[in-house]
């Protein structure tokens, strides 16, 4: 599968809620091939499937950046089952939002349950970074964006870099050129 486009903030189909994924078939696969090469072409940790215009309920995190052991997983009809209420705040990007760097409060630890690629049903618990990457593509398959997480006057603070995206002068991955991997980047889902 070719590499898909992400769309960028401003997009009103990043405010959409997704469906369920009713059967995992060759299109779903074939989706998630495409998702897991753009994840990778942009430099992302994370990409949703409405970020690349398909209203699933599904995303995938790359490990393989956190983890020596970690492997790209894919989230499908994924559910949050319990947060411990502990929050933290740190830096966070979004595919969506190129050069958009800011702090979000997420819970520490959570417990999630979700389907793998293969049909099985999986509960796991996830703390500190992998608790906040998960949570920040979760919100994605309910429209709500990272932003949406921060105080109005934080929120005001970003309008230049939000106009930028908003009148295209900004773009987020257009699914043809490999991102230039930036010096002290902050991870983006």
């Amino acid at each position: 599968m070719a590499l898909l486009k992400v769309i960028p903030y401003g997009n009103p189909h990043l405010r959409k809620q997704s469906s369920p994924v009713v059967e995992i078939d060759d299109q779903i696969r074939q989706l998630v091939e495409g998702m897991i090469q753009t994840m990778r072409a942009a430099k992302g940790v994370g990409l949703s499937a409405p970020q690349v215009d398909v209203q699933k309920m599904l995303f995938v995190i790359d490990w393989t950046l956190l983890e020596e052991e970690g492997e790209v997983q894919v989230y499908i009809n994924p559910r949050v089952l319990e947060s411990d209420g502990r929050t933290t705040s740190l830096q966070e990007g979004c595919l969506s939002f190129p050069e958009v760097v800011i702090d979000i409060a997420r819970s520490e630890r959570i417990r999630v349950a979700y389907r793998t690629l293969d049909g099985r049903e999986v509960e796991e618990e996830l703390t500190d970074y992998p608790a906040r990457v998960f949570q920040h593509e979760y919100d994605h398959l309910f429209g709500i964006l990272f932003i949406d997480r921060i105080s109005s006057e934080a929120r005001a603070k970003l309008k230049g870099k939000l106009q930028a995206i908003l009148d295209g002068r900004v773009q987020p991955f257009d699914g043809k050129q490999p991102v230039e991997a930036k010096s002290e980047q902050t991870a983006q889902a």
